[in-house]
């Protein structure tokens, strides 16, 4: 058995403190990992395996990264829900007596990131805790360490889960823990399909005092008590587990304010959107692509700061419920719309500011630089700027962010006073200060400025004494100070040279008195850049003391910011204001779908929504593919603009305030779960008629259509019926029943609707135009012919569709005959089929374009004639 090595030995003494993290190890430039770990890391940063003590009877396992490099194969690792510990040499090899010590400098999960270049600026990094007691009573936390945001909430009642499971769906964790094993089970298996993060137990939960305690360690005694935490205990046992569960990983720095306040949020006071209809409406992420782009966020998204855009995304997925919310940012998107020339030039000085979220994050973990005190400078430069601007603005909310946007003219004059305009990126390399902001590294700057004519002095005299004119004075990190002379002049050195090191066409040499001068200026440089490190880290804790203002500032131009690029969206699409009524009635003149309008290559036809008191259940009938269900989401999708405090895509919006949307428009089987799309086309549905209210909005398509078709009539019919009597929401209800347009005067609130479509011949065309009335034909055949299908399957299928009507038509129980598979076509089609024979024949070799082209000009007036004559015949 090999013996292990003293650093194999420091490698076992740290991966046993943290056994369930992959641990990286640095030797040299190099992270290496060992044993399962490197197995691991190799299949997930996809990387070579390789082994340790190759030769050996037992080779160890081995994998690694550059050190440069490994934020890449981070991220990697992270993406994939591990959790991962930094193990770095903390000094140089040549300085080491011994092994070189190394410590753990850095804990990484998936929730934990601080790292600008492994976060997406556009949305928070949540680390999630949930704890539960019983199954009706859960208490929620959201972590974001990078930004500093931390808010818990609880649930309590028959749908306090569904309430959780919505919020987590929105809050989309990066890692999820949770208080017992049952809790944990059901996060698996509402995550089923979800491919990254990390979902696992709690390792503790704090009892009720140890939770008062980390709560007023973070954010001082008086927190408890004003937010009456007593009454809300999960919602604290949460918030404390994440807390514990942050120290435990070593990520709550000693003495740093690291989350600006602790927020208690409960989501009825917002409009409330469940998963189901978040993903339906496409809110944040499009259902083909699964990202931004396509989604309503994608369209409104014209933020140019990173608080901004994660701001916006929060106001999507929230709306508001207060009509003065909603007008206060209605009245500052009036007043953009009426001053574009100031609106563009705010616009263009947002684009300088950048994150001071999560600088402040940073800053309490001790991980900014020089670089990014130079940044945070620009950026409060700017904010004096803008504070300027918005002075000129009398919209409330913008008068109130510039009445409480911070002075930083102190700060400014710290960081300039402070460091230099072009900062290295390492700190301990020392040139990071201003002359004139330290006595004695000023005095040390000039002593390293002397020593740099003394050694051009020294130089010259050398090749003066010795003949040699090609010697050159040269420095590296590991020889020093050296005198290099090449061969071909190797015989006019003196005796008093030491040789140094040999190359390949040079010898390099050293004297004493070059090590005596080598000696003071090495001293000097090393005591510089030692003092300049820890001004830098004096100056960075008078920074710290300024996070509050900062974090003030930065919720405001996240705010700031979100507005005009609302108002920006508005202008470009001709959106209007939206007026809030207290009727209770929706009336909306022209209204658009935003995100399919601007993707459509034709022009969009615009449609009014009419739902009041009378008629509060439209029934929508109509063809697939003429404009049904783009229609009843572009309600949805207005009202949810309207109250986040949006212009919507209409030419005029009378609306209420809703306080809850629900649409649910298609379904996929979850197979994972074993359920069919009936079942959850059925599970939506029970779930929109259990929590609907007369102020809420129900958007429903093709209810039913997954069972038979007179199961599926009923239970549609049912629905119906239940929201009419008992629900009376306003409801847009699209379907291919059209029994159901009788309820129309029989059933009160309800009103048919149908989508307008135009015949020529076989062809049918749609206006896109919803119309009072109802559809008298579904044109499935007309629709499929459209897709491509073969014509033999149209042929079939129309002979099927005539025996049905008629079947339906007569009296007595028919059955539906056993047709031949392929049957010979009906006259309607004998030309059609001749016309593909013609063009199967043609030998398109031996055919000039000439005659191609008038080839098929007479094919084409012969179907179009055929057509013209049956048409005659049909309606004649």
């Amino acid at each position: 058995m090999n013996q292990a090595s003293p650093m194999m030995e420091q490698y076992k003494a740290v991966k046993e403190q943290h056994p369930d993290k992959l641990l990286m190890f640095q030797v040299g430039d190099f992270y290496e990992l060992f044993f399962e770990d490197a197995q691991v890391a190799a299949r997930e940063m996809e990387i070579a395996l390789t082994s340790r003590d190759a030769g050996s009877d037992n080779p160890i396992p081995l994998a690694g990264v550059p050190v440069h490099s490994a934020e890449t194969y981070l991220n990697r690792l992270l993406s994939k829900g591990h959790k991962v510990v930094l193990c770095e040499q903390v000094e140089e090899a040549q300085q080491a007596k011994g092994l070189v010590r190394r410590e753990i400098t850095r804990i990484l999960t998936p929730g934990t990131i601080t790292d600008p270049e492994m976060l997406d600026e556009n949305r928070n990094n949540y680390l999630v805790t949930v704890i539960n007691h019983n199954h009706d009573c859960y208490g929620l936390a959201a972590v974001d360490i990078s930004t500093g945001d931390f808010r818990v909430t609880e649930q309590r009642g028959e749908g306090a889960w569904d309430n959780i499971s919505d919020e987590l769906h929105r809050l989309q964790p990066s890692e999820l823990l949770c208080g017992s094993p049952e809790t944990e089970q059901l996060c698996r298996k509402q995550f089923a399909m979800k491919k990254s993060g990390l979902i696992e137990q709690l390792p503790y939960i704090p009892v009720l005092n140890e939770s008062k305690d980390l709560i007023a360690q973070q954010w001082g005694d008086n927190t408890w008590s004003a937010l009456s935490l007593d009454n809300y205990p999960l919602a604290a046992a949460a918030g404390a587990s994440a807390l514990a569960y942050l120290q435990l990983l070593q990520q709550l720095p000693a003495g740093e304010k690291l989350f600006h306040r602790l927020d208690l949020y409960f989501t009825n006071r917002y409009m409330i959107i469940d998963n189901v209809t978040a993903r339906n409406l496409e809110l944040t992420r499009s259902l083909r692509e699964g990202g931004k782009q396509g989604s309503l966020l994608g369209l409104l998204d014209r933020c140019m700061t990173a608080m901004g855009r994660r701001l916006l995304r929060r106001w999507v997925e929230l709306p508001l419920l207060k009509k003065n919310n909603i007008e206060e940012r209605l009245d500052v998107l009036d007043e953009y719309r009426h001053k574009p020339l100031q609106r563009r030039e705010l616009r263009k000085v947002l684009q300088d500011i950048f994150d001071l979220e999560r600088f402040c994050s940073r800053l309490s973990y001790h991980r900014v630089n020089a670089r990014d005190l130079v940044a945070l400078k620009k950026t409060l430069l700017q904010i004096e700027s803008l504070k300027k601007m918005i002075a000129d603005f009398q919209s409330f909310l913008l008068k109130d962010i510039g009445a409480n946007m911070p002075d930083f003219v102190s700060l400014i004059n710290l960081i300039d006073m402070a460091v230099v305009d072009d900062p290295p990126l390492s700190l301990k390399d020392g040139g990071l200060f201003k002359t004139g902001y330290n006595e004695e590294a000023d005095h040390l700057k000039a002593v390293a400025q002397e020593s740099n004519t003394v050694l051009l002095d020294f130089e010259k005299k050398e090749r003066e004494r010795t003949g040699i004119k090609s010697l050159r004075l040269g420095y590296n990190r590991n020889f020093g100070y050296y005198i290099e002379v090449t061969r071909t002049n190797l015989e006019l050195v003196p005796p008093e040279y030491q040789r140094k090191q040999t190359l390949v066409n040079a010898e390099r040499f050293t004297t004493g008195e070059l090590q005596k001068m080598e000696e003071q200026i090495t001293g000097a440089r090393d005591k510089l850049a030692s003092l300049e490190y820890a001004l830098f880290e004096e100056l960075r804790d008078k920074i710290s003391a300024y996070t509050d203002q900062l974090l003030s500032a930065s919720d405001n131009l996240a705010c700031l910011d979100c507005m005009q690029g609302l108002a920006e969206v508005a202008e470009r699409h001709s959106f209007c204001r939206p007026v809030f009524s207290g009727n209770k009635d929706m009336l909306i003149r022209q209204a658009r779908h935003p995100v399919v309008e601007q993707s459509v290559f034709e022009r969009f036809v615009p449609n009014d929504i009419h739902m009041d008191k009378k008629h509060y259940l439209l029934v929508i009938t109509g063809p697939n593919m003429a404009g049904k269900s783009t229609y009843i989401r572009s309600a949805a999708l207005i009202a949810v603009m309207a109250q986040m405090g949006s212009f919507v895509p209409a030419g005029e919006a009378e609306l209420p305030i809703l306080d809850r949307i629900f649409a649910r428009v298609g379904a996929s089987d979850d197979l994972s779960r074993g359920q069919s799309t009936f079942m959850v086309e059925m599970q939506e549905t029970a779930g929109i008629l259990k929590e609907a209210t007369s102020d809420s909005l129900i958007v429903l398509d093709e209810i039913g259509r997954g069972t038979s078709t007179y199961d599926g009539m009923s239970i549609a019919r049912s629905v119906l019926e239940y929201i009419s009597r008992e629900i009376k929401a306003k409801t847009l209800f699209s379907t291919h029943y059209h029994e159901l347009t009788d309820l129309e005067g029989n059933l009160p609130g309800v009103k048919n609707y149908t989508i307008a479509v135009k015949e020529k011949g076989k062809q049918v065309i749609f206006l896109r135009q919803l119309v009072p009335g109802k559809a008298d034909k579904s044109y499935g055949i007309n629709v499929a012919r459209l897709a491509g299908v073969p014509l033999e399957v149209l042929i079939r299928a129309e002979k099927i569709l005539n025996e049905l009507e008629m079947a339906a038509s007569s009296a007595g129980d028919q059955q539906l005959s056993l047709l031949p598979m392929v049957s010979e076509p009906s006259s309607d089609y004998t030309r059609e089929l001749e016309i593909i024979d013609q063009l199967k024949e043609l030998d398109l070799n031996r055919i000039t374009p000439l005659e191609a082209i008038q080839k098929l000009y007479d094919l084409q007036k012969q179907l179009l004639d055929y057509e013209h004559i049956d048409s005659e015949e049909e309606f004649g």
